[in-house]
């Protein structure tokens, strides 16, 4: 009897172990997906800021949900101009210098802009 009072034991105690972790790992990923989606929110609105400024007869961006996140930090988002999904755009925001670093705009450059990026 004493035999299966202590494997008993033992089995309630692992059981509440493993519901104790898996409460603490649900926690530490829905804290980890809210950071992802502040950040996702920020590069939205920077590549807004910076397609803005520096294209011509921009009048809507639509952006799509399949961001991505590398290990540095930067955050790869994708879009198109105006409603016409034709017309694509991507860009990699790099939230350490606060810049949208690599990029490919379907619409055409303001002059003052197409030898340089302008400030956004």
């Amino acid at each position: 009897m004493k035999k299966y009072t202590i494997i008993l034991i033992t089995l309630v105690i692992i059981t509440l172990g493993g519901i104790f972790m898996k409460v603490q790992h649900d926690k530490k990923v829905e804290a980890q997906e809210a950071k992802n989606e502040e950040l996702y929110s920020l590069a939205k609105k920077r590549m807004t800021d910076f397609i803005k400024t520096n294209y011509t007869d921009i009048e809507r961006i639509d952006y799509t949900n399949d961001y991505m996140i590398n290990p540095m930090g930067g955050i790869s988002i994708n879009g198109y101009l105006n409603g016409n999904k034709k017309k694509e755009i991507w860009g990699i925001y790099d939230k350490g210098n606060d810049v949208v670093g690599s990029f490919t705009v379907d619409a055409s450059r303001k002059p003052e802009c197409e030898d340089k990026v302008c400030d956004y």
